[in-house]
This record gives structure tokens, sequence and C-alpha cells, in this order.
């Protein structure tokens, strides 16, 4: 079924309210830094409407300022009747004919954000496949390198994830994953990233220092400490968390990468279900 039926667009033009605002680019959109998701819609959208910046704005993502002397043109993005963002150009002006054309991409960002979706989220976990993680990872690098932008990740890896599989069999193991999935993101910000790299391993881009992504690696332990699998309570299971951020030491994802999975070692080493990071930070609650 064409999701064109479930969407519908209104728009509405709106002068800059503050004379004095400046416009600046997201730093970390939607789909990770620097999304380039919707760029060839967001070009045929300047092409056919004359609009000089192009912007999908999702629940939760902070909204753009106008710029100064510009309009506004707006088209809700609906997906099952549900508003899930808004579709915002800027331009001097707009002719009348850039509100339906503006309406009718609506509903093509939204197709192509459903379908982006599907095919980079795992469908275990809910977690984003390794190669769009990883893609998102090398973009927050890059800005990082660019601009000073402040990026950290976090790998963990699920303690003894192989004896539950092997014990209680794949079936469990698969909800232990779903477990997992559902308690990370609830602990997580809307625009951190989460992914899961194979197996039992996953990531956590943070767009923040190293101090607050340790908070945050800490949180999301105790969130799968706590967690329950519906299909198996009686299954128990921790994870150990290696943190890592981006500067002079970490400039390329390999190292990256790799000085968070060292840190990730470190907590099993340490007894697992804990913390490895930057500094001497680290809770071991029981060894399994």
């Amino acid at each position: 079924m064409s999701f064109h039926r479930h969407i519908i667009a209104e728009t509405k033009i709106s002068d800059a309210a503050d004379a004095g605002s400046v416009f600046q680019a997201p730093a970390m959109a939607v789909g990770g830094p620097s999304d380039t998701r919707f760029e060839t819609l967001f070009t045929l959208i300047r092409q056919t409407t004359g609009a000089t910046h192009v912007f999908a704005q999702f629940n939760g993502d902070a909204p753009q300022p106008v710029p100064a002397g510009h309009a506004c043109l707006e088209a809700p993005l609906l997906q099952n009747a549900q508003r899930i963002g808004t579709l915002r150009a800027f331009a001097a002006s707009f002719a009348p004919t850039a509100q339906p054309l503006l309406d009718s991409f609506a509903a093509l960002v939204v197709d192509h954000a459903m379908l982006w979706t599907q095919a980079h989220r795992d469908a275990l976990s809910g977690a984003m496949t390794r190669r769009a993680f990883t893609d998102d990872v090398s973009r927050a690098v890059s800005e990082s390198r660019r601009n000073g932008a402040q990026y950290s990740l976090i790998m963990f890896d699920l303690d003894n994830f192989k004896a539950v599989n092997d014990r209680y069999g794949h079936a469990a193991g698969d909800a232990v994953l779903r477990a997992v999935g559902a308690a990370v993101q609830a602990e997580l910000r809307h625009e951190d990233r989460f992914g899961r790299l194979g197996g039992e391993e996953f990531g956590v881009l943070i767009a923040a220092d190293a101090d607050t992504a340790l908070e945050i690696a800490e949180r999301v332990r105790t969130a799968i400490e706590k967690a329950v699998a519906p299909e198996c309570p009686h299954v128990t299971f921790t994870a150990s968390l290696g943190v890592a951020a981006c500067d002079m030491e970490c400039d390329t994802v390999e190292a990256l990468m790799a000085q968070a999975d060292s840190r990730l070692y470190a907590a099993k080493a340490a007894g697992r279900n804990t913390v490895r990071g930057t500094k001497a930070f680290s809770r071991v609650l029981h060894i399994n």
C-alpha cells in the first residue's frame, strides 16, 4: 500500500519573526551528523520552489531559525494521520505554486524516510545496521576534525551471550537482543545513534564530550542489567562497555572504534558489567 494514501499535507508561509535571526545548518540531523539522506529530494525542492534552504525537521529535532528577510514555507510530515515532523523551506519569497509542490514533496520525504529506516535498521534489535551506523561515525569524525564538534563512541558487548544461546536456545538469545535494543533506546537522547555492529556487539554515537558519554554509558549499563526479556524472564544478562572520544588521538573512524573496543575488553577483564572510559571510571557490580 502506498504511503501517499496516509499523508495529508498543509502549508503556511510565515515571515521571519526575528529580523536578527541567523541561519545555521544543523550539526546533527535526524539521520546522523550532516544527514545526507534527502539530498536528492532537497535539490529538487530547491529547483522547483525557489527555496534557498530546505530541512526535514522530525519530532524532537530543534527547529531551524528563519534567516533574516526570508519567508518560511512549511508542510507537515504525516504518517497514518500522525504528525512525525515538518518539511521547511526558506526563500526571500515564494510563488503561489510553491505551496502545492512542497505538499507533494512532503509525501515523498515520508516515503523516503520509511524506506531508509527499513533498509538501515536491524529488524531484531531495532538498532541501525553496521553500515548505516559506521557511516554516521565517519561523518561525526570528519565533522569533529573540521570544526571541533564533540562526539564520543560507546561500544558494548553482552556478557557471556554465547552461554545464553547454548543453554536456552537461539530463540531466547533473540529475545534478549530485542530486550536490550528496547532498553538502550529508552535511555538515549534524540540526537544519539544506536547501531548493531554484529552478533551481540553494539555501538552508541553520542553528540557530546567523554564525560557525558560516560554518564550515558552507565545509564545504558544499568538499563541492560535491569532489562527483562518477556519471552524468557528467567534469563539474566549484562554488558561491558568502553567509551572513547573524538580527539587528537582518535581522529579517524578506525582509531575511535579501536580505542572504544579496547576499553570494552578492559571492562570485561575487570569483571564484566562495568564501564571503562577516558578516566578512572568503573563500576563492577558483580562478576559473572
